[in-house]
């Protein structure tokens, strides 16, 4: 994990610990940190609370859309959203292709 990542979860940690931030409020801090998240499935609580930050223009979200996952960004990272969302895409069709081709070859 990069310093600045490490930083950011001491810092959120830290914030929980004295209650000054709820578990929820640390996760859309950190996505706000690391500018682009793909997500899974999440709690009932966190994806209301990343959701929330969405309508209040605190971040983005793009929802999952065939191979391409489901992410939330900083507000000003959609376009690193797209490229992450587009890259991870192809190497999943990649995955795939060398599969089909390591099962030919059987």
């Amino acid at each position: 994990m990069p310093a600045t990542q490490k930083q950011a979860l001491e810092y959120v940690s830290d914030q929980i610990d004295q209650g000054k931030m709820t578990v929820a409020e640390g996760n859309v801090y950190m996505v706000q940190m690391r500018g682009v998240v793909e997500v899974g499935k999440l709690t009932k609580e966190v994806r209301q609370t990343l959701n929330a930050a969405v309508k209040n223009g605190e971040l983005g979200h793009i929802k999952k859309e065939g191979l391409k996952p489901e992410v939330y960004y900083h507000k000003n990272s959609r376009a690193a959203a797209l490229d992450y969302r587009n890259k991870a895409e192809r190497e999943k069709i990649e995955a795939i292709r060398r599969v089909s081709l390591h099962h030919k070859d059987i």
